[in-house]
């Protein structure tokens, strides 16, 4: 006993010990602070040497960062010359986006949530069912009530892929909910688990005569040439089941089809949620990677450290710099054991297989090529524009960066671009992963052939890319892109949604749904970046009807001499005069690298960023992804990032439209570009 109050006596001072010194540490960098602040206040009244003043500004702006970083507080400067900083508070935000506190019975469900977005291998489904069934008992709010009891039947379908169990959960409720919009919606997901244990047995036939498939191409690549006739007969045994394949590969893309049809009726009607098709998702923390320091130096650390899976889908993949580095981690990793997969854009990969791409399937990374263009010549401008970064189903990266040197060299190098990213912890990589395992699926279904390991490996050329600057530097604000945050920002509790587009697949453009859903809340401010713009009518009329109520809309595109794409920023600018006229306010980036960020910011409530830009190809032509950060700390943060942009912009007016329309090569370079803006 008595050394057991030892142990407990030591613990207490520990923890008190640890307390005083991190008390300790916040006032030491509080006085520092303070003491640096009246040195630059006296330096200033004391008119002394300006040199001076800089250096006492430069210490000081660095203490203030640190002080207010151990106290919660995000400190920044939009004026490099202020003593003064501008704070955002980065605690966490209740449900609503808002500081405060969360009922009781929201933090409960919350913790419920945060069980469930645990990695696949560490689901205990015993546990997440108890604690649901619990929580139903006890629950007096009949909208988490609901979430619940549809969480409640994913689990049980999960845990024991039987239909009837499940549909057992949904009758209950279903039989004693008063809300007829929840009867509903639970009648509805009932036929989608129907529809879902269809998908389940398609997929478990397709795997059996995959593995068959590959087993009888096994078999006739073993068989020497000199036993022809052996040979000859198990080539056709292969080219019998392969027909096989292919017939159960389009009855599980029929019941796919069915499944995700029958999902679009559990929403809401006229909801968000409906209209975009996605959930907004708690608890998740986001860190902001503006420009690829940050960014690339975060996913080469993320691939490092995988231990059961590292997804990629990208536009292009170089044989450049960052594209050799990334390639060696790869490879490293999915020679360790690790599930290693890559998805990329045939549009941007043609024609350099040979490099990067035959080193990754050498080490044993699958990888998969979207819409070969030589195979459906008739969808050649149908492209993916996803960009996906995913390790052990817990970290994910998303946002306007391909794998380039352009890309990475961001606030670095002077041709490195200028673009944004944003890594997500918590439940909404779900969503991605989901996103990616659906792309997956689909290419796979849609492979002419299946041969399985016994595809044979080839030599890669090693060879190294450099990328060029643009043509008209000179005419642009050369050097790098200044360093917009030092350290990433970091926030937790944020609600976020994930929204994709496929226009090859569905008429229906969910992202252009959701701005015109902010837009129509907007009350003060609006903020477009887009890498190439090219707007919709039906943007240009919810931009209009922002701007009556007083909203101020701003664009940020590339300028003529600064976009990788110059032909659509002519057909970008012959847009600009209805813009323009609805009362918009355009900006052109000046920086002597291409912007590519694509950012909405819409007022101190709503963030998106991703892979859309505000043009006819995502609208019409290329698959895509956002996210949209429903949180008003984040707003604060990006609308530092955006304003940064903005001093490196020239605002263009009516007046400057004006004047190319009078200039006879202007005027035709915009009109002959607009007849092919769908390329743009």
């Amino acid at each position: 006993m008595k050394n057991k109050n030892k142990y407990l006596f030591l613990i207490f001072i520990l923890v008190f010990a640890s307390a005083v010194f991190a008390g300790e540490d916040v006032k030491t960098l509080f006085d520092r602070y303070q003491a640096l602040y009246s040195r630059y206040r006296e330096a200033i009244s004391a008119q002394a040497d300006p040199q001076a003043v800089s250096s006492i500004l430069v210490e000081l702006q660095a203490a203030s960062k640190a002080y207010y970083k151990s106290i919660g507080k995000l400190a920044y400067y939009s004026d490099p010359d202020s003593a003064v900083p501008s704070v955002i508070d980065i605690k966490s935000a209740d449900a609503t986006g808002q500081t405060g506190q969360k009922s009781t019975l929201q933090r409960q469900y919350d913790g419920i949530v945060a069980e469930m977005s645990l990695p696949s291998s560490d689901l205990n489904y015993d546990k997440i069912r108890a604690m649901l069934e619990d929580f139903i008992t006890n629950c007096t709010d009949e909208k988490l009530k609901k979430e619940a009891y549809l969480n409640l039947a994913d689990v049980v379908y999960q845990q024991t892929k039987s239909l009837s169990q499940t549909q057992t959960v949904l009758l209950n409720y279903a039989r004693t909910v008063q809300n007829s919009e929840y009867r509903r919606q639970a009648m509805a997901t009932i036929r989608v688990y129907k529809k879902l244990s269809v998908v389940d047995q398609k997929r478990k036939e397709y795997q059996e005569i995959v593995d068959s498939t590959v087993n009888k191409y096994g078999k006739f690549a073993k068989t020497s040439w000199f036993a022809f006739p052996v040979k000859l007969v198990n080539f056709g045994s292969y080219g019998i089941n392969n027909i096989k394949r292919i017939a159960k590969a389009r009855e599980l893309d029929k019941a796919l089809e069915e499944y995700n049809v029958a999902v679009l009726d559990t929403y809401e009607p006229g909801s968000t949620e409906a209209l975009t098709r996605s959930k907004l998702v708690p608890l998740n923390k986001i860190k902001l990677l503006a420009n690829g320091r940050s960014s690339f130096a975060r996913r080469l650390a993320l691939g490092q450290s995988a231990q059961s899976s590292l997804y990629l889908q990208t536009l292009l993949f170089n044989d450049d710099e960052i594209g050799n580095a990334l390639t060696d981690v790869m490879c490293e990793r999915a020679e360790a054991g690790v599930d290693v997969r890559l998805i990329l854009d045939d549009a941007f990969s043609f024609g350099k297989k040979d490099g990067c791409i035959q080193r990754l399937k050498n080490a044993g990374v699958k990888v998969l090529i979207n819409n070969p263009i030589l195979k459906n010549l008739l969808k050649a401008n149908f492209r993916s524009h996803q960009k996906l970064f995913i390790v052990d189903e817990t970290y994910a990266v998303v946002g306007g960066m391909n794998i380039g040197d352009e890309y990475a060299k961001g606030e670095i190098e002077e041709y490195g671009w200028r673009d944004t990213d944003v890594e997500v912890q918590g439940p909404l990589v779900r969503s991605i992963l989901d996103l990616f395992e659906q792309n997956w699926e689909d290419l796979t279904l849609k492979k002419w052939n299946e041969v399985g390991d016994y595809a044979k490996k080839k030599e890669a050329h090693e060879k190294v890319n450099s990328f060029k600057p643009l043509k008209n530097v000179d005419k642009l604000i050369r050097g790098p892109i200044p360093v917009y945050f030092e350290e990433p920002p970091v926030f937790e509790d944020v609600n976020a949604r994930f929204i994709t587009t496929f226009p090859i697949d569905d008429k229906d453009d969910n992202v252009l749904d959701l701005f015109e859903i902010y837009l129509n809340m907007a009350e003060k401010e609006v903020i477009f970046e887009s890498a190439y713009f090219i707007p919709t009518d039906r943007l240009v009329k919810a931009i209009a009807d922002a701007v009556a109520r007083g909203v101020e809309v701003k664009i940020i595109t590339n300028s003529i001499e600064s976009n990788n794409h110059p032909s659509g920023g002519w057909a970008g600018r012959y847009a600009y005069e209805r813009v323009l006229n609805v009362g918009a306010r355009i900006f052109e980036w000046r920086g002597a690298q291409t912007l590519h960020s694509k950012v909405s910011l819409f007022d101190d409530f709503a963030v998106t960023l991703g892979a859309y830009n505000v043009n006819s190809r995502s609208h019409t032509s290329d698959s895509e992804d956002i996210v949209a950060l429903e949180d008003y700390r984040l707003a604060k943060v990006f609308k530092v990032m955006l304003e940064k942009d903005l001093s490196r912009c020239n605002e263009i007016t009516l007046q400057d439209f004006a004047s190319w329309d009078k200039s006879l090569m202007k005027k035709s370079k915009m009109e002959f570009f607009n007849m092919f803006k769908f390329l743009f």
